[in-house]
């Protein structure tokens, strides 16, 4: 029999080997080249990395999925940790490095565009992408030389594209949009809701703006005789359950701080309309009236030749924006039959004027809702001048969610992190989607997205 002293001894040293050698922080590096050029790798190093092995070459229009571990053992330093692989793009001069840094803050994952420039990056600069423990962070790379997209982009990402896709239709181009875009903060709530239920943005629209969001869901509602934005749902049991958000005159304010010094367009589609001061019925019309006055409030409401008549869809993004004037489309989808009457005149528009495709998935299931919109764009956009196409990367927050405490943005966090990844290998030059639409709109991931579909399409 072993001695109890020696079995302590034999136990302390194996706590601490196992202390020191533990695993690190692990998540998912997505490369997604979308350039016609094969990324041949250069060279790679790494130090204390439990994980940092690439793919020798990375094909034309592939997306490739790494692996990456940092070594977090109590003996060894943190800072010390990094790794850098560098690729070339085959047939050209061009190349950059793919960094992994751990400084004070914590750990990050970069690119550094040492002999390449992109839309907004310039040759030299570093972009950091960031690190996702337990999920993704991605890299898009997009375009050909001398007009490449990728991660980063500017914040004005229209008007510095638009030597590529000005003259395009819309219908034949791609942007970012968020879904509920009003409901970022709670401002008057029913009984029986809390955040978890009906918060679907951590940013207001200023900072969704800011990370390029173009299209935005907005949900008109009369809360204390205030327009404000509302996500509200009739519940069989107890009836009418939501929230407010945003005001819309705070949104008003917002959009024009914005375009005074962005020339980008702009599309508002307000639906959903509800009076949650009068039993929750829909707006009537001088409801409406009253709230379309208030966004005349909107600098740069664009008039369309033939207003009243005109498909939106069919005009070019350089008919909007390429007089270096931002412009704002308001697009109306009112619950009961609402004429538009003076305001069809002044920058108002029917939905059927702005026809976009739009069916959400109705579920919590990442895989059902992927493989449901998937197939959707692809019946629906047939070609790259087919109807407009709303990709609604949103997962629905279902009974089981709400009683486990799964809320709303956690959901639109799985979608957001998988969207880099089960997206960027789905469409193609003539299969598209024309609105990228999403919970949480926290970052410009998703509008890096939509200009790599732009520079391929």
């Amino acid at each position: 029999m072993v001695p109890a002293r020696y079995l302590s001894f034999t136990t302390a040293l194996l706590f601490i080997w196992t202390v020191a050698v533990r695993a690190g922080q692990s998540g998912k590096f997505v490369l997604i080249n979308h350039t016609p050029y094969e990324w041949a790798q250069v060279s790679s190093t790494d130090d204390q990395m439990d994980s940092w092995s690439f793919p020798s070459v990375i094909p034309a229009g592939a997306v490739q999925t790494v692996n990456v571990e940092w070594d977090e053992a109590d003996f060894d330093k943190q800072a010390e940790s990094g790794a850098e692989v560098v690729y070339a793009l085959m047939g050209t001069p061009n190349s950059f490095q793919l960094q992994a840094r751990a400084p004070s803050s914590g750990f990050t994952l970069q690119a550094l565009l040492h002999n390449i420039a992109t839309v907004g990056n310039p040759q030299g600069s570093t972009i950091n992408l960031g690190w996702n423990t337990n999920g993704t962070t991605a890299f898009v790379l997009a375009g050909k030389e001398g007009e490449f997209a990728s991660s980063n982009p500017p914040t004005n990402w229209m008007q510095s594209s638009l030597s590529t896709i000005g003259s395009r239709q819309l219908r034949s181009i791609a942007m970012p949009g968020s879904h509920d875009a009003g409901m970022s903060v709670i401002t008057g709530k029913t009984a029986f809701v809390d955040a978890d239920d009906v918060l679907t943005q951590t940013g207001s629209i200023a900072s969704q703006l800011t990370f390029g969001s173009r299209y935005f869901d907005i949900r008109p509602v009369i809360a204390s005789g205030v327009f404000k934005t509302g996500h509200y749902s009739d519940i069989s049991i107890v009836g009418w359950q939501g929230a407010d958000g945003q005001a819309i005159s705070d949104i008003i304010n917002e959009i024009n701080a914005f375009t005074a010094s962005n020339a980008e367009l702009i599309v508002l589609n307000l639906s959903h309309d509800l009076n949650t001061d009068s039993g929750y019925g829909a707006l009537t019309q001088t409801d409406w009236n009253n709230l379309l006055q208030q966004l005349t409030g909107i600098n740069h409401l664009f008039v369309a030749p033939n207003p009243t008549s005109v498909d939106l869809t069919s005009m070019t993004l350089g008919q909007f924006i390429g007089n270096g004037q931002a412009a704002v489309l308001v697009i109306t989808q009112p619950s009961g039959s609402i004429s538009l009457g003076s305001f069809a005149t002044q920058g108002f528009y029917t939905y059927s004027q702005y026809n976009a495709y739009n069916s959400y998935s109705d579920t919590d299931s990442l895989s059902t809702m992927v493989s449901d919109q998937i197939n959707k764009m692809k019946t629906v956009r047939t070609s790259p001048t087919s109807q407009l196409f709303l990709l609604s990367w949103t997962l629905t927050q279902g009974a089981g969610d709400i009683i486990d405490g799964t809320s709303i943005l956690d959901l639109a966090n799985e979608a957001d992190s998988a969207l880099s990844s089960d997206f960027s290998g789905a469409y193609t030059s003539t299969t598209f989607p024309n609105i990228l639409y999403i919970d949480n709109f926290a970052s410009s991931d998703a509008t890096a997205l939509a200009m790599a579909v732009n520079a391929n399409t």
